[in-house]
């Protein structure tokens, strides 16, 4: 064969590809129809594991794969080296975050016009010549607006592809711009809050409450209910009892499902409550033991006893649900704290008669204690001092006591039925001339019968709820600051059952009430709007 034919057999074998490639081009979809496509319908692992390690490749300033195969073994050596860090996929997010940010700041710092109105960056000349066949795919004929279509243009098939995507993926409402939904700028001219905090008084007439979906309905307790208790800051309730479970519900007021039950074989429950801000719970019983609930980790863990004090029972535990000491009475008059972090002993406070009950501030600063002598004594947990001591002649025979968060009121009730409410502010007068005085409360409640066995405020200092346990229904709610009981609650068909304990949700909206039925009934408190 001659110079000129081998010459034009060359020219011929190469110009084979161009051709091929321009009819190519013509039928191939561009890639933005393909990208389209991998948005609506999605793509195989193979297909899109392909496209993102090629994409990965371009974006890096590598050549394409046709021209890589002309390369030498060296430079593909070379290549794969280079490409098989992790170096891709960082940078590759990177630059997309980087412009992400860079067009967010320019959207905000120019009043640029709506999209609808701005023309389209770049334009594909292809698009109008190339041809889509809509009955070649199965995922392609729902683009079809009548059942014989088939082929259509490349413009109409994107047109076709966005709103598809947009009706499966609709605009959320947040994201949609309308300047009549902008915050107004005259609310941000002024330093005034735009939410308004007034508090509507609770009226002392009547309150208003209804009964809900008990809170234990889910898992009923096989034995009186001796503890229930909110969490400080979630909608959960706790309940616990002589079955020796603790549990734990999730109070709405209709469903109130259970979280989790948890079984001591060797603790019959006394008092089980939060600490450390709802993290831990602790329960005890008849029994020189306790334990402590792990509430993030599930974990269980048993402490045996107080280190240093043999106590035979530790059932008289009281808690401060923010603070970091929690106490034990003891015998001859002695309150031990113990740390609600390490669960080590910390001190012994003593008194000079038998310690019936005490109770935490609610800064967990202080601790007040009252006894079988009538003397109320005032602690300083940062000093473990003594730092105030009153007697009240009117009690007869101390139970219990209770102080409102604020340190407004507090209340100790006796064998007697009656309880007695303090003023505390009045009380502080009286304190600044000495440590020991005599005090005399500004109001008693005696509508129960029987001895009372708890009290408790709520939130707001606005009920002080009262209740014994050797009768069924004596459970009332008092009005502070008129300390007046509420006539309309409870009624004759509450049927309460022997009430064993209560307590109220941190912003007074439910009350939870335990019975020794096994139940938790819960309340819903109306005036009160939120849980």
């Amino acid at each position: 064969m001659d110079a000129s034919g081998q010459t034009k057999r060359q020219l011929r074998v190469a110009g084979e590809p161009s051709a091929k490639r321009t009819k190519d081009s013509v039928q191939t979809k561009t890639r933005t129809e393909t990208d389209l496509e991998l948005l609506v319908f999605g793509a195989d692992e193979e297909d899109a594991s392909g496209r993102l390690f090629s994409k990965l490749g371009r974006e890096q300033g590598s050549e394409s794969p046709a021209s890589s195969d002309n390369e030498n073994d060296e430079d593909d050596d070379s290549d794969d080296n280079e490409d098989s860090g992790e170096a891709p996929l960082f940078f590759v997010d990177t630059e997309r975050d980087q412009q992400q940010v860079e067009s967010e700041s320019e959207a905000e710092s120019e009043d640029a016009p709506s999209e609808a109105d701005e023309p389209a960056a770049w334009e594909d000349d292809d698009m109008q010549d190339a041809t889509v066949a809509l009955k070649s795919k199965a995922r392609l004929r729902k683009l079809r607006t009548e059942e014989d279509e088939d082929n259509v243009s490349g413009d109409v098939y994107e047109e076709r592809l966005r709103r598809q995507f947009e009706k499966i993926n609709p605009v959320p409402k947040w994201a949609a711009s309308d300047d009549s939904d902008r915050v107004g700028s005259d609310l941000l001219q002024t330093s005034a809050p735009l939410v308004s905090h007034t508090h509507v008084q609770l009226p002392s007439s009547s309150i208003d409450i209804a009964r809900v979906r008990n809170a234990n309905q889910a898992a009923v307790s096989q034995s009186a209910v001796q503890s229930v208790q909110f969490h400080p800051s979630a909608s959960v309730l706790l309940t616990a009892g002589l079955d020796k479970t603790l549990r734990l519900f999730e109070v709405d007021g209709k469903e109130n499902q259970k979280i989790q039950s948890i079984y001591f074989k060797d603790l019959p429950i006394t008092s089980a409550q939060f600490i450390r801000g709802g993290h831990e719970i602790v329960a005890s019983g008849r029994r020189g033991w306790y334990y402590a609930v792990d509430v993030e980790h599930a974990s269980v863990t048993r402490i045996n006893g107080v280190p240093g004090r043999p106590l035979k029972s530790l059932e008289f535990m009281r808690t401060s649900t923010d603070g970091d000491r929690m106490a034990f009475m003891g015998n001859a008059g002695q309150i031990h704290l113990v740390s609600t972090r390490t669960k080590q002993f910390v001190h012994t406070l003593p008194m000079n008669g038998v310690v019936r009950d005490v109770e935490f501030t609610n800064d967990g600063n202080y601790l007040w204690s009252t006894g079988l002598d009538n003397h109320v004594y005032q602690w300083d947990l940062r000093q473990n001092q003594c730092v105030s001591r009153w007697h009240d002649p009117t009690v007869f025979r101390p139970t219990c006591l209770a102080i409102s968060q604020d340190a407004t009121y507090y209340a100790s009730g006796d064998h007697a039925g009656v309880v007695n409410i303090y003023d505390a502010r009045a009380m502080r007068e009286e304190a600044q001339d000495s440590t020991f005085f005599n005090v005399r409360p500004f109001k008693a409640v005696s509508n129960l019968t029987t001895a009372v066995h708890g009290l408790r405020f709520n939130h707001s200092a606005e009920i002080l709820a009262v209740y014994s346990r050797k009768k069924k229904d004596q459970l009332k709610l008092v009005h502070l600051p008129s300390a007046t009981v509420f006539s309309n609650w409870p009624g004759s068909n509450s049927h309460l059952g022997h009430v064993q304990c209560v307590d109220f949700s941190p912003m007074s909206g439910f009350m939870a009430v335990g019975n020794d039925a096994g139940k938790a009934l819960l309340y819903r408190l109306q005036h009160y709007p939120t849980y």
